[in-house]
Parts: C-alpha cells; structure tokens; sequence
C-alpha cells in the first residue's frame, strides 16, 4: 500500500476515534456496533469460481494447496476449482460471468487488444511452457529444419509463441504444413507428423517413460518469452469487488509457495482428492518442471511487466494476429487501486477544510474575546507546521535512496533508504570517499565519465552496477547534479536513485538459457557484433571454440533426461572457473557450448580449450560415468559473421570426433 494511502488511513482512523470520545455513551456504543457488523471477519464467506484451463493436474497445485491448507478461507472466500470446459474456454466463461476468475496465458494480451474487457491479476508461470517435440530419429534440431513440413498445433490458441519464433527466423506461415491438434501424445510417433506443439512441463514424460528419445525447440531459446499461465478477471467485476480480487490474490501466491515447497504433498493429494489420468511419477515429473517455470527464488511470484506485455502486444500485431491500433491499457490491475488515493485524499482534504474552518472561527472567537490567547495560538500554529515538516523529512529520510557528495567525492550526508539498500550504516558512509561503490565488473571509463560531466556542472543520469555490504550485487537507476549554496557556487553534488534490480534480472533471464545460466544464442550474437567491432576497429585477435560432450545421447537415454541436466550444468560451472572475466560463454543449443575469446589468438585460445577439456574430464558426478568432449577452435578473419565462423569451427570439432574424440582441434 502506498505510503500516502497508509498516512490518510492513520489519520482518518485517529479523527474518528476523538469524534467517538466526545460523543455520548449510547451514540458510541451503537457506533462501535455498526463497525463490528460490518468488518469482514463478520461477513460469510464468498462464493466464487475458478475456472481452469485444463484438467487437473500439478500445472494448478497451487490454487489447491490454497484450498486445502486454508488460505481462501482465512481471506473469507469460498472457492469452487473447476477443470476445463470442452466447449468453451476459461475466457469466455469468465465474461459470460459463469466464473469469476480464471488462468489463461499470453492470450490474455491478445483479448485485451481485440477489445475483451479482461485484467491480468498475477502470472504464475514467468515463461511459456509451450514448445514443439520432434523425435531424435528424425533429425530435426532447429525450427529452421521443420521448413515443408508437418506440424501439429492448436491454431489461434497456442500458435502465437510459436508463429513469433518461426518469424524470428525468418520463416513464414507457408513454410510448413499445419495440422489440426489431435491431443494425442502418440500422434508423433505413427510418422503422420514431423513436430508438434506440447507443454514442456506435461508431454515429455510421455516419451521418456517410453524410451523414446526427442528433441525440444523452445521458443525461449529464440529470443521469444512470453508470459505462461495468468490468474486473471473481468474488468467490471473487478471494479466492483476491489478487497476481494486481492485477497485471491494473496491466498493464490501464498498456496503456489506451499505447493512448490511441498510438491510430493501436493502430488499425494491431487491423487487423493481430484480425478486425474496422469500417474504419480508423471505428477512429480510435471511438478520438478513446473518450479522451474515459475523461478520464485529469483523474481516475486506474481509480478509481471508492463513493457513485456507491450513487446508481446507487438508480436500479435506483427503477425497480424490483433488490430494494429488495438491497446492493452487497463490489462494490470494495479491501475483500477490507483483512484483510491484520489479519493481517500478527496475525503482528507474535505476533513482539512472543515477542521481549518473550525480552527477559523475558533481564532475569530478567541479573537473577539480574549486576544492575549493570540500569542498561544501563534505558538500551537508553528509547532504544528513544524511537526509536518519534521514528518515530511522522515518520510524522504526513509524511501528516498539520495546522498551527498562533496566535491572531492566524500560522502557527507546519507538518507536510511540509501543504508538499506547499501547495507552500511550512516556512520560506515559518511567521510568514506563515494568510490567505495565501485563495482570491479564496471569498467573504469564509466567512472571517469560521470566525474568528468558533473565536474562541468553537468546532471549525469545512468544506471550502474554496486556491491553491498554483504557482497551481493544490486542495479540502481542514478541521476548526478551539482549542489549549490545560495549565491549559486556549486559546494558538492547530490545522487538520487532506484533500486532497479529485480528489473534487470528480469532482463537477464531473457538473455541466458534457463537451465545452465549461460549466454542464449540471442545474447551470443549481440556479443559477437560487439566484439568483432572492437577487433576490427583496433585490429586485435578475436577467436571462438564450439564444442559438444561426446556420447551425451548415451547419457539421456540410459540415466534421464535429469542426469543430462546435471552434467550440462556441472559444464557451465567449469566454463565459469576456467575462463577470464572478460570472455563470453554460451550454450548453443542441446549439447553444444560456443565460447567466444577477445584479444586472444588462436593458439591462446587451444591453450584455453584444453584447460577446459581436461576441467570437463575430471567432473564427478554420483551415479554417473566421467564425461569428455570434444573441441574445434577457429580465429575470426576480421570480414565472416558469426555462421561462417561457426561453420569453420564446427568443421574442426568434426575433426576431432573422427580423430577419436575428447581432443581439441583448430581450424586455420
């Protein structure tokens, strides 16, 4: 709640209560009674349904986990979970006011640019579960690879994500065959179709408890990350049940961190309590994958961004999905609390103005009949404006991250909100020079440039990267002036800031692979452009090593896709340890890991690739045989892009697999 909101609702609350002490004894007992009749803890519980968007399973344990363990009811609400309806879906049977709140995906966005009066409460799955299966047999890796072929999917329900990672590839609509979804697991098998759409958290099993090998394209790993399931409800009926939208909502998110924390519990009780036709290990299987979709250790369960939706808006209309001058405004809830302010300080104000009346004509009064009380009133006036001052500096004090620098970069003054988010106390900032800061990551230019523009009595503005005291890392949006005493000379400089952290680690899952936290392809092309750049504009060696884990299929289909996991992620950690700061590790897809080297030729860059080799032999994993790979190096010829380089280094990877394997081998 805002901190206004929390000092009017305070305010209010203290003026009714001296109201209540100067009433009579039977007016303030009825008073009170009203007050007890009307309090929520009062009234009976309210009815509302959920509808799902599909059968039950673990993909809604946490709406489950909110029911069973007592946390709609602890919020007065009666909820009825009901599971897909064959003939309409969770949006339709929401605005249609069969339900009162329902879970549905990105498709929300789309609704809202076609003109559905349909508001976003809270995303439960940060990324998209859909993906497209091809078996391994067929040979099909990339999206690229399913050109004049047959794909399965729902078109105009699941098409999106997937219509966006085609066109980021530069594929079209006519490139493939579409099929109708049959909603049947074996539907890849009979060889009728080359790919089709799944839930990553749900059809996998399918295969895998069959042994039958597959290969995974998520549109995640193109750059295309939409939102997966949502809570959402009707716009009016959110207008008129504002307290209750958010108590469903607080008992939803605090059911999701039970059922995550709980998953074999939750399992257990689906069986148990719901009809479903999925057995125990696939439910665990849907649980591991579900907990990875939702990421509660690294953004708050709930949250969702505005400008994301805006990009995922952008996909529709480019695919020609939703009107072009389609808006989404109204699609956050958020927005439809924004007026209580307004209002709580419309009443406040109207309080003020009868209270300043009052104290009017009281002054008038003393005034006219005793004017030596003038110099008292005079006296309470003051203090109480100073009182106001004194509230409105502690309130700055406390959510506004600012200090003062002198002109020699010392700290001078510090606000609480600033010792924080800092982890420092007042008296561990204050004469300590503001280069304490320092990030060892940032280069030092930037530093220079920020001095180098306030020192001119120029407002430097930009985010940067701290440590604080605990050593954990935190993003903050800066804005630097010049401080100047009253003749106008500049006497130091003032930073305000906001701490943009969970923003930027948002930014980041859209650039790293989800599993291993390395570099997408995304993020290694923009790498490369940046880096062949700088070697080209200063003629220094660029280099880069392609490599994949020899025998890896072994390793899935003899100990799961689980153990595959394990290995790919004990990989990346060897990456981290055996490569410089400055260098760019990434995971191309599957089993295959690019390394990209600045300033560095291309013999220090097999001395690297063996470090690594011989680090990846030496990995031990409980229950499962040493890995090894293998290794092709390359040095860029400052013209190539990033393909043809990687063209070059493959071919000397494939060398090394016909020359044994587990060795390195460049490419000159």
């Amino acid at each position: 709640m805002p901190l206004t909101l929390v000092l009017l609702k305070a305010d209010i609350k203290a003026f009714c209560r001296v109201l209540i002490c100067n009433l009579n004894p039977g007016l303030s007992i009825t008073l009170l009674l009203c007050l007890i009749t009307f309090s929520p803890a009062a009234l009976a519980a309210d009815k509302v349904v959920l509808q799902l968007k599909w059968k039950h399973q673990f993909q809604f344990a946490g709406f489950y986990a909110a029911l069973k363990e007592g946390y709609f009811a602890e919020e007065g609400i009666d909820v009825d979970i009901r599971e897909v309806d064959t003939e309409r879906s969770a949006t339709d049977i929401v605005l249609s006011g069969d339900a009162h709140f329902g879970i549905a995906d990105s498709s929300l966005v789309l609704s809202r640019l076609e003109g559905r009066p349909l508001v976003v409460v809270a995303a439960i799955f940060q990324h998209s579960p859909m993906v497209l299966i091809t078996l391994e047999s067929s040979g099909i890796l990339s999206p690229l690879e399913l050109k004049n072929k047959k794909i399965m999917y729902q078109r105009n329900i699941d098409d999106a994500v997937l219509l966006a990672m085609f066109t980021e590839l530069g594929l079209t609509d006519e490139d493939h065959t579409h099929i109708a979804h049959s909603f049947r697991d074996d539907a890849l098998i009979s060889g009728d179709i080359d790919a089709m759409s799944a839930y990553i958290t749900d059809q996998p099993f399918y295969f895998k408890e069959r042994g039958i090998p597959i290969n995974i394209l998520s549109p995640a790993n193109y750059g295309i990350d939409f939102y997966g399931d949502m809570i959402f409800v009707e716009e009016s009926y959110l207008r008129e049940n504002k307290e209750q939208v958010l108590a469903f909502r607080r008992a939803s998110l605090k059911g999701w961190l039970y059922a995550i924390g709980h998953q074999e519990e939750m399992v257990d009780w689906i069986l148990n309590n719901l009809k479903t036709d999925k057995s125990r290990e696939h439910l665990l299987y849907e649980a591991e994958r579900t907990a990875r979709l939702i990421q509660p250790e690294l953004v708050e369960l709930g949250y969702f961004s505005a400008n994301r939706f805006l990009r995922i808006a952008d996909i529709y209309k480019s695919l020609g999905l939703a009107p072009i001058n389609g808006e989404i405004e109204g699609i956050d809830y958020v927005t439809y609390y924004a007026g209580e302010d307004a209002h709580l300080r419309w009443i406040y104000s109207s309080i003020l103005v009868l209270v300043t009346l009052s104290i009017l004509a009281l002054v008038l009064w003393v005034i006219n009949q005793r004017l030596k009380r003038e110099v008292v009133l005079r006296t309470l006036k003051f203090e109480e404006a100073n009182y106001s001052l004194t509230r409105y500096l502690q309130m700055l004090n406390k959510y506004v991250v600012s200090c003062s620098i002198t002109k020699d970069g010392i700290i001078s003054e510090v606000s609480k909100a600033y010792c924080d988010l800092s982890g420092y106390s007042s008296d561990e900032l204050v004469g300590k020079p503001h280069s304490m800061f320092r990030h060892p990551e940032v280069p030092t230019d930037v530093y220079r440039t920020i001095w180098r523009t306030i020192k001119q009595n120029k407002v430097w503005s930009g985010e940067l990267l701290h440590r604080n005291k605990l050593g954990y890392d935190y993003w903050v949006s800066s804005e630097i002036e010049p401080h100047r005493d009253m003749y106008g000379t500049v006497i130091g400089y003032t930073e305000v800031s906001a701490d943009i952290t969970d923003q930027k680690k948002i930014e980041s899952m859209s650039l790293t692979d989800s599993l291993t936290g390395l570099a997408n392809r995304r993020q290694l092309d923009d790498a490369f452009q940046q880096s062949s750049a700088l070697a080209k504009r200063y003629t220094r060696p660029l280099s880069i090593v392609i490599f994949d884990i020899d025998y890896f299929k072994t390793v899935n289909d003899t100990y799961g896709h689980l153990a595959g996991d394990k290995v790919l992620k004990s990989i990346a950690d060897v990456l981290g340890s055996t490569t410089r700061r400055g260098d760019i590790r990434g995971r191309w897809g599957g089993d295959e890991f690019v390394l990209i080297f600045p300033e560095t030729d291309i013999n220090n860059a097999q001395r690297v690739a063996e470090t690594v080799r011989i680090a990846v032999c030496d990995i031990v994993i409980d229950g499962l045989p040493r890995q090894h790979c293998s290794f092709g190096v390359a040095q860029w010829d400052n013209a190539e892009n990033l393909d043809k380089l990687l063209e070059r280094a493959d071919s000397a990877l494939y060398r090394a697999k016909e020359k044994g394997r587990n060795r390195v081998e460049v490419c000159l």
